[in-house]
C-alpha cells in the first residue's frame, strides 16, 4: 500500500461512516441530519469514483498521486459498496488473486467484500485455508484463541488474545449462514 495524504482506505472508512451516521439519524427521526449525511455521502461517492478508480486497469488506486493498486485500495470499496456493478468483475478478480494479503483486521473486510459481492466460494475457501496467512495456521502454531498476526512469522512479539483476529466468528452468522 503506498501511503498518500489523500488515500483511498481512509475515504472507503468516511463513506461508510456516512452511511451508518444516515442511519443513526433516521432512527432518532432526525430527518435533516439524515438527508444531509445521504447528500454527503453522494459527493463523497462521486469523488472516491473521480480521484481513486483508475480507468486503465479498472482498479482502484491506493490514493491520489500514485497508480499503484493494493488489495486494501480494492477490499475496502467492495466491502463498503463503493464499487459499481459494472466495475466489480475487475476489483474482484484482482481481490480475489490476492488472497489473505492483509492483516487479521483486514480479513473482516476482505470476507464482507466478498460475500456482499456473491463470492461466497471465494471466502470461505480463505476461512478454511491453511496457508500460513490463515486461523488454521493459527491453531498449528498453537494458539487457542486468535493472535494479533496471521503467525510468528509475521510479528513475532504479538500476544495471543485479539478479538479482532477472530472475524469467521461474525462472518459464519452474518453471512455463511
Amino acid at each position: 500500500y503506498v501511503f498518500k495524504p489523500i488515500n483511498t482506505v481512509v475515504n472507503a472508512f468516511y463513506y461508510h461512516s456516512l452511511l451508518l451516521m444516515k442511519q443513526i439519524a433516521e432512527v432518532l427521526g432526525k430527518t435533516a441530519d439524515a438527508q444531509q449525511f445521504q447528500q454527503d455521502a453522494g459527493r463523497v461517492y462521486q469523488s472516491f469514483q473521480s480521484v481513486f478508480f483508475n480507468t486503465a486497469t479498472g482498479l482502484y488506486v491506493d490514493g491520489e498521486g500514485t497508480t499503484h493498486s493494493s488489495l486494501h485500495a480494492n477490499m475496502f470499496p467492495l466491502a463498503f459498496g463503493l464499487v459499481p456493478k459494472d466495475k466489480q468483475p475487475a476489483v474482484i478478480n484482482f481481490v480475489k488473486s490476492k488472497q489473505m494479503a492483509c492483516s487479521v483486521y483486514g480479513a473482516q473486510y476482505l470476507l464482507e467484500g466478498l460475500y456482499r459481492s456473491g463470492q461466497q466460494e471465494a471466502a470461505l475457501a480463505l476461512m478454511t485455508s491453511d496457508s500460513t496467512r490463515s486461523w488454521v495456521n493459527m491453531m498449528r502454531e498453537g494458539s487457542t484463541i486468535t493472535m494479533e498476526a496471521w503467525g510468528i512469522a509475521y510479528k513475532p512479539n504479538q500476544d495471543w488474545n485479539h478479538a479482532w483476529g477472530a472475524a469467521p466468528g461474525n462472518i459464519i452468522t452474518r453471512y455463511l449462514m
